[in-house]
């Protein structure tokens, strides 16, 4: 089977709500990065990134896991917020990643001891909709002015 239909097939039988709640649980780390794994490829398609945001806990699960479980992680994870910031674009999912804490991680990753290509790929997360979240106060301003020496 091609992997377009299976990733539909997977979607439909609820396996990224399924996926969110098996991260929820805690598991050990190897098991968060195929999780992780899974969800960037769900994620890839429209059904599956509605399936995400449908769960309660799924942006503030994916932001928590970000700096904390390995560098794959971050690498996925963050990909799959740049996926939902790219394409769910509708303001209550935006003012969700600022309330959640998916936009002060993104600030953290730009300044933390990790991959160029991480930082840049939270740099252009963090453009898509800067308007919206500039002035917010859910954003310390020590995130957005801090830089690293």
């Amino acid at each position: 089977c091609p992997l377009g239909r299976n990733r539909t097939r997977i979607v439909e039988a609820g396996g990224v709500t399924e996926l969110v709640e098996l991260e929820l649980e805690k598991p050990e780390k190897n098991m968060t990065e195929l999780v992780f794994n899974l969800l960037a490829h769900l994620c890839s398609c429209a059904e599956g990134r509605e399936q995400f945001l449908r769960h309660a806990a799924g942006l503030a699960m994916i932001s928590k896991r970000i700096l904390r479980v390995s560098a794959a992680t971050d690498d996925l994870a963050i990909q799959v917020i740049s996926v939902i910031a790219k394409y769910s674009t509708s303001k209550e999912i935006v003012l969700e990643m600022l309330r959640v804490g998916t936009v002060s991680k993104l600030c953290m990753v730009m300044q933390a001891d990790c991959a160029s290509y991480l930082k840049e790929k939270a740099r252009d997360i963090l453009r898509l909709h800067s308007t919206s979240w500039n002035n917010s106060p859910c954003i310390q301003v020590y995130l957005l002015t801090r830089h690293q020496r």
